[in-house]
C-alpha cells in the first residue's frame, strides 16, 4: 500500500517542464494575455516572472517599458523589442524550468520600485501560489516586496495542482486573471479547494 505522502511526492516529481508546458493550453494563455495587457502602460517598471503565460506576454508586448526578469526566454524575446529596456536577474541557471538565481538578490534589487509584478503559479491552493524550486521563490517574494501592485496569471489547472514550496500568500495579490475556462467553474473550484481569495482582489475572468 501506498502513503498519501508518496503520491504526493511522486506526482510532484511528474510534473511538466518549462518547454512542455508552453504547448498546454495555448488559446487559455492568449486570453490571459490580451486581458493582462491592460495592466501595462508605456514608461512603467515591471517585473516579467518565469512563466510560460508571462512568457507569452513578453512576445505581445508592444509598450516602451523598463522589464526586470529572471527569465532567459523573457529576456530573449525582450530584447529584440526596440522600446523594451530588458534588464536581466542572472546568476546561476535552472535549466528545467528556465530561470537564473542570485544569491545576492536582495541587494541586486535595493532602490527598484516596480510599477507591477506580473507572476505565474506552479499551483494555487487554499494557504497561496506554490512552486517548484525554492530559489524561484526568493526572487518573487523580494520583487512583491517592492511592487506597487501584484497580478497574477492562472490557468484553471493550477487549483488542481501540487508543488513543492509556497511563494506567495493569496491576499498579497491584487488582480488575478484567469482563463475563460474557468469562468463557469472559477467559483466551485475555489469553494471545494477552501481557497480563500483576497476579497480585494480584482479577479478578471
Amino acid at each position: 500500500m501506498v502513503k498519501e505522502d508518496s503520491c504526493k511526492n511522486s506526482s510532484k516529481n511528474n510534473m511538466y517542464s518549462y518547454r512542455e508546458r508552453l504547448n498546454l493550453n495555448i488559446d487559455e494563455k492568449e486570453r490571459i494575455v490580451e486581458k493582462a495587457m491592460i495592466f501595462i502602460h508605456n514608461n512603467g517598471t515591471y517585473f516579467f516572472d518565469v512563466s510560460t503565460n508571462v512568457q507569452l506576454l513578453a512576445k505581445k508586448l508592444n509598450k516602451k517599458a523598463t522589464i526586470f526578469t529572471h527569465s532567459l526566454d523573457n529576456f530573449n524575446i525582450l530584447s529584440e523589442k526596440q522600446e523594451v529596456l530588458v534588464k536581466l536577474i542572472a546568476g546561476e541557471f535552472n535549466n528545467k524550468n528556465r530561470f537564473f538565481y542570485r544569491k545576492n538578490y536582495k541587494e541586486y534589487f535595493e532602490g527598484i520600485e516596480f510599477d507591477a509584478a506580473i507572476i505565474g503559479a506552479g499551483a494555487i491552493r487554499e494557504d497561496g501560489i506554490y512552486y517548484e524550486d525554492e530559489e524561484d521563490i526568493f526572487i518573487k517574494q523580494e520583487v512583491i516586496k517592492r511592487s506597487k501592485k501584484v497580478i497574477l496569471l492562472a490557468e484553471h489547472q493550477k487549483y488542481e495542482k501540487d508543488t513543492y514550496y509556497k511563494g506567495v500568500d493569496l491576499d498579497r495579490i491584487n488582480v488575478i486573471i484567469v482563463d475563460p475556462m474557468s469562468v463557469s467553474s472559477f467559483v466551485d473550484i475555489i469553494r471545494t479547494k477552501n481557497i480563500a481569495i483576497n476579497p480585494n482582489s480584482l479577479i478578471i475572468m
